[in-house]
């Protein structure tokens, strides 16, 4: 039977950064996926209808029926083969054109029916048939991956601001127009927002010295012919006065960002200022992003133009990225129509809050059979994240990272059961386990780390994966001036 699908737009316009904060003090399951700079649309999933969740081998399936959730478990499963499931059987959604307010001129929204969430970086491991020797970060209750399929789906045009919500009326539950009258006034401060002066503290795995030995390891394996290129991170453990919405908000003026992203998953939550599109598949075109090759920003506009040109310029960078760029060539290449797979654009240099990146964009049309999971299956976990070759790289960064990733790394974002969708690399992120409310403080893993090749010079690769984490140590209260210069 299909289901009655409404579809009406919110009056007076509100942003779903603040229509998000309202139903994160519900504490079910939410993803906001936010476009801060450059992208077009936003997009809000709540009340939801049925998930699953990864966690090793193991699925577990969730459906809300009649007031309750009854609960499922899978071995030996995929998560992606139970979204193909979903996306084959489902007679939910609507038409991206079709039910739109009568005004609402010649649009196409991006997602109306499908699930939102992330996939970690251990998930993509296991699809390589690896697993990481460290314990999952933040213990069982954390899965490697997690998606729900929204009861109710709002969409931000920031273009024209307008915000529409999608409603599919499966279930019962605080509907949108109850928690959007929770919505707090303009400049209102954030529920249990810590005191300006609150104090942060944040411990890393690595000091310099030990990060350059990690470096030189691998370095060691490049110059045998391991390996061409390896993303080598660290990971720190933050105290913040500062709750995960609270977190989201304040990296919005410290560090907006093109793919940033929220989950609360009840028990855990992400805070995401990604700057790196992960995989966007429209109308069965793919597109990748990766990022390679970082230089700091500066508030002095000589400094700034020196520190890009030199960026442009670097052919470590551009060499990096060019290994990169060619691995998700390969990549995309088992899932791609046959002659379809281009290189549009190499090391574009382009400029965020707190660095300048080096990107390249890599396409192709899938090929007939093919799927948007199969895709993301295939390239999973991103090059640029990884390196080349991706399955020895991904058993060195096991053997040489002191720590299991996580999300961090991992990807976030939207599967539309039309078989588009768009995902980020889950990069400047802080993952939380516990309610996401409450007196702090609170406890966050993030991670940082950057390409290494064998013309690295391991002191700057430590500069540079402690650059990255800077925008984040700022937005959780820390103060890191003069803590790792040395």
């Amino acid at each position: 039977m299909t289901q009655r699908t409404t579809i009406t737009e919110l009056r007076p316009y509100r942003t779903l950064a603040d229509v998000a904060e309202a139903f994160d003090a519900v504490g079910e399951p939410l993803v906001l996926l936010d476009s801060q700079t450059g992208e077009r649309y936003s997009i809000l999933g709540v009340n939801p209808f049925r998930g699953v969740e990864q966690y090793g081998e193991t699925v577990r399936e969730s459906r809300h029926e009649s007031g309750e959730w009854t609960y499922a478990t899978h071995h030996d499963a995929d998560a992606l083969d139970a979204i193909r499931s979903w996306a084959a059987q489902s007679s939910v959604g609507v038409s991206s054109e079709e039910a739109l307010p009568a005004d609402a001129g010649n649009r196409r929204l991006p997602f109306t029916s499908g699930v939102m969430g992330f996939a970690s970086y251990d998930d993509g491991m296991r699809r390589h048939g690896l697993a990481p020797r460290h314990a999952r970060p933040g213990g069982p209750a954390m899965p490697d991956a997690a998606w729900w399929d929204f009861d109710d789906i709002f969409v931000e045009d920031h273009r024209d601001r307008r915000t529409l919500l999608i409603s599919h009326h499966r279930r019962d539950g605080l509907r949108p127009e109850e928690a959007i009258g929770r919505i707090r006034p303009d400049g209102a401060p954030l529920p249990g927002s810590p005191a300006v002066d609150a104090a942060a503290s944040w411990a890393c795995e690595h000091d310099r010295a030990s990060y350059v030995r990690g470096v030189e390891s691998l370095r060691g394996h490049m110059r045998e012919g391991d390996a061409y290129v390896a993303n080598y991170s660290l990971r720190m453990t933050v105290s913040s006065p500062f709750a995960p919405y609270g977190l989201f908000r304040r990296l919005a003026l410290y560090n907006p960002a093109p793919y940033a992203g929220y989950v609360n998953g009840g028990g855990w939550q992400i805070v995401s200022s990604s700057p790196e599109r992960f995989l966007r598949c429209e109308r069965r075109h793919v597109t990748t992003e990766p990022i390679k090759g970082t230089r700091p920003r500066s508030a002095d506009p000589t400094v700034d133009r020196r520190n890009r040109a030199e960026l442009e310029q670097s052919e470590k960078d551009h060499s990096e990225l060019l290994m990169v760029t060619d691995l998700e060539r390969n990549d995309l290449s088992r899932v791609a129509r046959p002659g379809t797979v281009a290189t549009p654009a190499f090391a574009a240099v382009h400029s965020f809050a707190h660095v300048h990146h080096l990107i390249s964009t890599v396409e192709a049309d899938l090929a007939g059979g093919r799927t948007v999971e199969d895709a993301i299956a295939a390239m999973s976990p991103g090059g640029s994240i990884t390196g080349a070759p991706k399955r020895r790289v991904m058993q060195l960064i096991d053997r040489y990272e002191r720590s299991a990733r996580g999300a961090y790394t991992g990807s976030l974002g939207y599967i539309g059961f039309n078989g588009d969708s768009d995902l980020n690399i889950l990069i400047r992120s802080a993952t939380h386990t516990g309610q996401a409310r409450g007196c702090g403080p609170y406890e966050y893993h993030i991670g940082a780390g950057g390409g290494i090749t064998v013309e690295s010079d391991p002191d700057f690769e430590y500069d540079e994966a402690m650059q990255k984490a800077e925008a984040l140590l700022d937005a959780l209260g820390c103060d890191t001036k003069g803590r790792w210069h040395d």
